[in-house]
């Protein structure tokens, strides 16, 4: 009776290992289709907490994919010709071969006995998982009339930052490039508010491509932008410094570096996809303290409030000269075929698209010099970083030169300082392109009039002094060379 009985759960366990079918979820999740299962007369999503799904004998799945699948593999029977004397070929005609299928978006997967079906064909592997989206650079108009704020000149290039592969496509953003310099000038790109789970209120939902907003209709697509070698390497960059450094051993601070002017967020490693088109020159202090506190608590608002992000960089590092430290100069990188000039700030302006939040520019002072100027000429705005509750943790630590001074102002703060025209700002509604070029003309005009003394500085500042010119130059004192100041 025993054995009887032991023999029944012997043959119960063999029929539940052997007719159930085992699907693996891929590591990357990113690469992961949505998997659905028909319960009643309803399709419902198939959660997953490990690394597979275990489906029954005769159970049906459906899996989508933002992109599409990654081509399947199954058995296929081969008819194969047989000599007349090969009787083993002669009584199995045909041999097993493994074939690759190209799938759409897609599929249907049904579990038979033990093993996984797709149209009556029997896959080889256990794992599906959707092809990585393909992004693309497309040329963009430059603003119209419709634009609600201005962010990028008309003398540069505005391009969309999308993919091609997938129905519809998602943009991740926009970029201003200065395509003289071959320089980043801004970026442009939406926020996600994301969902909490069912079950816990502080823990969010991952985000997904199809959270982002779809791409405009696609134009001419440049392909070398996303290609080509736009800077030298971090360390040819430092032995560049460092000899210039000989020479003036205040540059020793000068820790720059080549990275992504996006260092946070859900789709950062999307951003990450366009290698060197965002990358910018950073102060490695800022970069990895103070903007990193400040980007922590921006995320962690953003998970609630929607905003439209506006990043990029302004005016030029001015470098102390060694023998006279209350003198100045603008410092550039040699850069290949162009020279690039390390930017004084890194700025992000937050404009809300809700409505439940102020506009807000947030300012890192990209710069180990800070302590040379007047803390006035370092925070050229009202500092209200103490009105935001979401930057109460992180603030403490944004006075510390050595972290990269972070201050937040006003647009209205910002409008009356000398970088008022040079950053994001809202346009009066409606304001056509004509209209607003006019206002442009106006104001040069008043500007020329009034304050000529604005316009010689300007001036000053294009055909600024650089520190490699000061180093290398053989200066002759009946010739002064135009300097930068502290002012």
């Amino acid at each position: 009776m025993i054995k009887i009985l032991m023999l029944c759960i012997l043959c119960y366990l063999v029929h539940n290992v052997w007719c159930d079918c085992f699907l693996k979820i891929p590591i990357n999740k990113g690469s992961v289709p949505l998997w659905e299962k028909k319960i009643g007369d309803r399709w419902f999503k198939i959660p997953h907490i490990n690394n597979q799904l275990k489906l029954q004998d005769g159970e049906i799945i459906k899996g989508h994919c933002p992109t599409k699948f990654n081509n399947i593999h199954y058995q296929a029977n081969v008819t194969i010709t047989c000599d007349y004397y090969d009787y083993e070929c002669r009584h199995k005609p045909w041999r097993i071969e493994t074939r690759s299928m190209e799938i759409q978006d897609n599929i249907t997967v049904e579990c038979f006995g033990d093993l996984l079906e797709y149209e009556s064909l029997v896959l080889t592997q256990t794992q599906l998982e959707c092809e990585d989206p393909k992004w693309i650079v497309n040329v963009k108009s430059i603003q119209n009339s419709e634009t609600e704020t201005s962010w990028c000149k008309d003398d540069h290039q505005i391009f969309e930052l999308s993919t091609n592969n997938m129905d519809p496509n998602r943009a991740l953003g926009f970029v201003c490039y200065d395509l003289t310099e071959f320089s980043l000038q801004s970026i442009k790109y939406k926020t996600i508010t994301r969902k909490a789970e069912a079950w816990n209120a502080n823990k969010f939902l991952p985000s997904v491509l199809s959270d982002l907003p779809e791409a405009g209709t696609s134009s001419s697509e440049v392909e070398f932008l996303n290609a080509t070698l736009l800077h030298t390497e971090n360390d040819n960059l430092q032995n560049y410094l460092d000899r210039l450094s000989e020479k003036n051993p205040w540059l020793k601070l000068a820790r720059y570096e080549y990275a992504n002017i996006i260092q946070s967020g859900p789709f950062m490693s999307h951003f990450h996809q366009y290698h060197q088109l965002l990358d910018i020159l950073w102060w490695n202090n800022l970069r990895i303290t103070n903007w990193h506190r400040f980007l922590n608590a921006l995320e962690q608002h953003t998970n609630l409030h929607s905003y439209t992000i506006y990043m990029g960089t302004l005016h030029v590092v001015q470098v102390p000269i060694w023998s006279n430290p209350g003198e100045f100069q603008y410092l550039e990188i040699q850069n290949g075929f162009v020279n690039n000039t390390i930017p004084q700030y890194v700025w992000t302006y937050l404009e809300s698209s809700d409505g439940k939040n102020p506009d807000l520019y947030v300012f890192g002072y990209n710069s180990p010099y800070a302590e040379f100027f007047y803390s006035n000429k370092v925070k050229f705005c009202t500092d209200i970083c103490s009105d935001f509750d979401w930057l109460t943790d992180v603030r403490s630590s944004f006075h510390y030169a050595n972290f990269g001074i972070v201050f937040c102002c006003s647009p209205e703060s910002v409008q009356k300082s000398a970088y008022g025209t040079k950053l994001p700002y809202k346009l009066p509604s409606p304001v056509l392109e004509k209209d607003l070029n006019e206002k442009e003309k106006k104001e040069e005009t008043i500007e020329i009039t009034e304050k000529p003394e604005l316009i010689e500085k300007s001036e000053e500042l294009e055909e600024f002094q650089t520190l490699e010119n000061y180093i290398y130059t053989d200066r002759n004192p009946a010739l002064p060379l135009k300097e930068g100041s502290g002012d």
